[in-house]
Order: C-alpha cells, then sequence, then structure tokens
C-alpha cells in the first residue's frame, strides 16, 4: 500500500514556487504519485461561481498550462486554478482533491515583513489535513550552518 497517491503543489509563478514545482514533480515521478497543480487568483470583482474556476485574466491559464507541459508525468498532472485567498484555498484544494502530502515554496520572510504579508506557508502547515513541505527559495552565497556546540559537562568537584 502506497503512502503517497496524490501530491498537491501550490503555485504563484515565483522563484520559489518554481523549485517547489520541480521537487513535487520529482517526488511524483519516485513515488508513482498524481501530482495536482494548483494557482490562487484573486476574487473576481463580479461574483459569480463561474468566476470562481475562471480568472479574468486569460494568461493566468495559459501559464498555469505552461507549468511542467514537458513532463514525463504527462496525464497524471491535473490543473486547478481557484478564486480566493492562497491560504485557504490550498488546505481546501488539498482535501477536496484527497491528498497525501502538499508540497510548496515559501519565501522565508521574517521579522516586520511577516507581520505585515503573513505567512501563506504557516497558515498552510497548521492548518492543511495531510502533512506539509515547505520548500524555502536560498540564496547560493548563504553562508553554511556552522556546528552546534554543547558545553563539555563539568567534573564533579570531588574527582
Amino acid at each position: 500500500m502506497k503512502t503517497v497517491n496524490r501530491i498537491l503543489c501550490a503555485t504563484d509563478f515565483s522563484v520559489s514556487s518554481e523549485k517547489a514545482v520541480q521537487y513535487a514533480e520529482k517526488l511524483a515521478l519516485d513515488l508513482d504519485a498524481d501530482l495536482v497543480l494548483l494557482h490562487a487568483f484573486p476574487t473576481p470583482v463580479n461574483w459569480t461561481p463561474e468566476g470562481q474556476l475562471h480568472p479574468e485574466d486569460p494568461q493566468i491559464q495559459e501559464q498555469l498550462n505552461s507549468v511542467l507541459a514537458t513532463s514525463p508525468l504527462g496525464a497524471k498532472i491535473v490543473r486547478v486554478l481557484q478564486a480566493g485567498d492562497p491560504a485557504p484555498v490550498i488546505c481546501w484544494v488539498g482535501q477536496e482533491h484527497q491528498c497525501d502530502l502538499i508540497v510548496m515554496g515559501t519565501h522565508g520572510r521574517t521579522g516586520v515583513s511577516h507581520l505585515l504579508f503573513g505567512s501563506v506557508a504557516e497558515y498552510v502547515l497548521r492548518n492543511a489535513r495531510c502533512p506539509v513541505l515547505c520548500i524555502r527559495d536560498r540564496d547560493p552565497r548563504e553562508e553554511p550552518l556552522t556546528r552546534p556546540w554543547d558545553m563539555p559537562v563539568l567534573a564533579p568537584r570531588f574527582m
């Protein structure tokens, strides 16, 4: 029995989400899983049920269709457009499509920018009904981590 049959990958077409898409594609190939590509777009001004699935800008659909257009996964990729706030949309689509894993990029904002813009990744981590894998876009010039040093245990005084 496979533990991962369907992977949801959310994209906003940024560099960090592009890396997440590449990672999700590799995982789907390795696990022989289906891949659901999701893009959440702003809610249209004229709200209709039809408008929730079709953005006013047709280029968004074309842009989503171009993601992994030449993937060896082929027919195992489902592309979903959904209007709304990305964080709850990602969680809901993951549940509706019975996804076993959500893969998404994160910008890694901290401090004031995190407070002002919030974090889609943080919301999804807290509210998704399946495991979430966040892929962070790292600067190649970023310093490597240093080894954490533990303090040595002091010998008792009577020794």
